[in-house]
């Protein structure tokens, strides 16, 4: 399947339940040549409405730490597990057998785009790109190579939308992408530590930014 056929699918899947509750499905969207590649969750409220991933409170939040490493929406492509918004307010998190249906999907996006770095938000996407159990609070702001390239847990934008600490947390994390993206598509499967530089100066809250 290719990425034309599993978008032309994934608009009218019926694959699990989530179809019966959405409004619209979200495959994702962004250029098939971005070096960077961003998997959240789940679509959302807002998301289910537009039919677009991120947007709201969390695509806001989004745009500004793209903006903070000198990157715009338009340049990444982004994506969700699953495609469908889980019933719930908030919605609840997507089932197992859901992510694995919808699995096919996200793959077919991975293999047409090609990145360079795939930033992980939150526990569920971490484990389902990395195959790894290690909690989040482990493995979180590490890059991992996996298949010729850097898969890249973080926090959820849910998460920090809420919680000031776990905001700064994120921003320290979107700090390191552009090193990254920077660096050589890796050939083994070692955890890459990427430390901020010894006395760069850097904060991992940018004043006024926020």
């Amino acid at each position: 399947m290719d990425f034309a056929e599993a978008q032309k699918e994934a608009l009218g899947c019926t694959r699990c339940a989530l179809s019966q509750s959405r409004t619209r499905v979200v495959f994702g969207e962004g250029p098939l040549n971005a070096e960077l590649f961003i998997v959240g969750e789940a679509p959302g409220f807002n998301e289910d409405s537009e039919g677009r991933p991120f947007q709201g409170a969390s695509g806001m939040l989004l745009d500004r730490l793209l903006a903070s490493v000198g990157m715009r929406r338009d340049q990444v492509y982004l994506t969700t597990l699953v495609k469908c918004r889980p019933p719930g307010t908030p919605p609840r998190s997507p089932r197992p057998s859901e992510v694995s249906r919808c699995r096919p999907y996200l793959m077919v996006q991975i293999a047409a785009v090609d990145p360079r770095v795939i930033v992980a938000l939150g526990e569920l996407a971490t484990r389902v790109l990395t195959g790894r159990k290690e909690p989040l609070s482990r493995i979180r702001g590490r890059a991992v190579p996996l298949d010729g390239r850097y898969v890249f847990p973080t926090l959820s934008l849910r998460k920090a939308l809420y919680t000031p600490a776990d905001r700064a947390l994120l921003i320290s994390d979107f700090g390191r992408i552009p090193e990254l993206l920077a660096a050589e598509r890796p050939a083994t499967y070692e955890t890459l530590n990427v430390p901020h530089p010894p006395g760069d100066g850097r904060e991992p809250v940018q004043p006024g930014l926020w």
